[in-house]
């Protein structure tokens, strides 16, 4: 039998939305004795930048009757598990989107009770109008959400303890029976649980793990704008334990201009359905794929270096200022928005000379970028033909978005695309019990959130606006419920 310098009914890794909805669930619900062991200095993980929640049949859409656009409606559970189905191209996992289908509504509730009030319920952003209206959105977003439970997980009697990694799950006779951690000091300790719940935000932070799991081969070209203690540790014991894995390399990722913040109006700038120029100094793609972040980014992360270059001229410059942005980044730079500070960003940037260059000939840009002069002139001439057509006859651009590049100056923004969180991890099953390598459960083991795997295919669904923060919350409470259940039964 093992021994242990300290024993609780739970112990949960991870405190973001995930594991701090299943710490309190397990010991507001449960009564139970809970520890949560938080890797950084604070909590919060992923869930503190989350501009929403996405959630079926919630309160909020029921008081509200319908969105807030005529033409639209507030789906069913049964129109949301059929999205995701769909989506994932039936590679999810059914009992797993079951599960959040089931309980998103929940999360609305919870946090309601909390204190915390819903501006709006509808989609993510109108230039995707594929989504569904699921997005919830609260006031001060993600991080008054995570303030507001983080004190509930407190005065419901969790024990928080932060700058405290786990190292690895202890496994006797088929079952975990607790985890090795180090502590604040960095000495190891040895904590005994009936229950232990994996909620540690995946592998996003970890280069080698992106490269080793995901579908891109230039991953160690990637940015990264997530928490840094996203490195995989919850993944990597659960599978050191003997869990087998679903999607595991599935991540979300955003573009950006190199080395700037989402709310900058150069990223802005670069994000719109411009010229895009990859570094072999060809077009490759129809840029109107910037709709959606997430495919963007998907199709940006597969180039050269994982950056591409957005051209365009003095006359978009202007369009962008007076008119707004034909592509919004949620909160950050919101739909329609009218880029005031870009031209003074360009300019600044322009000036250093590393990620923005501006020139009066595509020659010149072109050589300022690195790429091929000759060759970049060549696309934007034939790019320029299909505005002056109306017609995209390469990549079939919708016509609204062809702007041709012929008033001077030039300018060319380095777009990167970076990761925001790995999505695909452990295989799970609809009580989110971690299931081993024999497709069977793993005594006293949980997934949950980033960690849990099963809800996606090859790719974030974006369709679904506040998925993967309401999937945090939910599968945290699911995986506490029937860790409750198994300690009192």
């Amino acid at each position: 039998m093992s021994s242990f310098d300290a024993e609780y009914d739970v112990v949960v890794i991870g405190g973001g939305g995930a594991g701090k909805s299943a710490a309190y669930t397990a010991a507001k619900e449960g009564g139970l004795k809970v520890a949560l062991l938080e890797k950084e200095a604070e909590t919060g993980g992923s869930s503190v930048h989350a501009e929403g929640t996405g959630a079926f049949e919630s309160s909020e859409q029921k008081a509200r009757g319908k969105p807030d656009d005529s033409w639209a409606h507030y789906p069913t559970r049964a129109e949301g598990f059929q999205r995701y189905m769909d989506y994932s191209s039936k590679r999810c996992n059914p009992a797993v989107v079951r599960m959040q289908v089931n309980n998103t509504a929940e999360t609305i509730d919870i946090y309601k009770s909390l204190g915390i009030t819903y501006t709006y319920v509808g989609i993510y952003a109108y230039d995707q109008p594929a989504e569904l209206y699921t997005f919830h959105r609260p006031e001060g977003l993600g991080a008054r959400c995570q303030e507001v439970l983080l004190k509930a997980c407190v005065d419901a009697g969790v024990e928080i303890f932060t700058s405290t990694p786990a190292v690895s799950l202890i496994k006797e006779d088929g079952r975990v029976v607790g985890v090795v951690a180090s502590d604040a000091d960095g000495q190891e300790v040895r904590i005994g649980a009936q229950a232990v719940i994996i909620a540690s935000g995946g592998f996003g932070g970890n280069p080698e793990m992106v490269l080793k799991y995901s579908r891109f081969p230039n991953a160690l070209d990637l940015g990264y704008n997530g928490p840094p203690g996203n490195t995989g540790d919850g993944a990597n014991m659960a599978i050191a334990a003997g869990a087998d894995t679903w999607e595991m390399g599935t991540m979300m990722f955003q573009l950006a201009a190199s080395g700037k913040t989402f709310s900058a109006h150069i990223s802005g700038a670069a994000v719109q359905p411009v010229l895009w120029i990859n570094k072999k100094s060809r077009r490759f793609w129809d840029e109107h794929v910037a709709m959606s972040f997430a495919d963007s980014a998907n199709v940006v992360a597969a180039q050269p270096g994982a950056k591409v270059y957005a051209i365009f001229d003095a006359a978009t410059v202007d369009h962008l200022i007076e008119d707004g942005s034909d592509v919004g980044l949620g909160d950050w730079i919101v739909f329609h928005q009218k880029l005031t500070n870009l031209r003074m960003e360009l300019e600044e940037a322009a000036q250093e000379g590393e990620m923005c260059w501006k020139a009066d000939t595509i020659e010149e840009l072109a050589a300022q970028c690195g790429l091929d002069p000759a060759k970049v002139a060549a696309e934007v001439a034939r790019y320029n033909g299909h505005c002056e057509a109306g017609s995209d006859a390469d990549f079939f651009k919708d016509p609204r978005f062809l702007r041709p590049v012929v008033t001077p100056p030039f300018f060319a923004i380095e777009l990167h695309s970076t990761v925001l969180v790995s999505c695909g991890a452990l295989k799970v099953n609809g009580d989110m019990q971690v299931i081993d390598t024999a497709d069977q459960p793993i005594p006293g083991l949980y997934a949950a959130g980033l960690d849990a795997g099963g809800l996606y295919g090859d790719s974030y669904n974006l369709d679904v606006p506040g998925t993967a923060n309401g999937f945090a919350h939910a599968s945290g409470r699911v995986a506490a419920r029937h860790a409750i259940a198994t300690i009192k039964g």
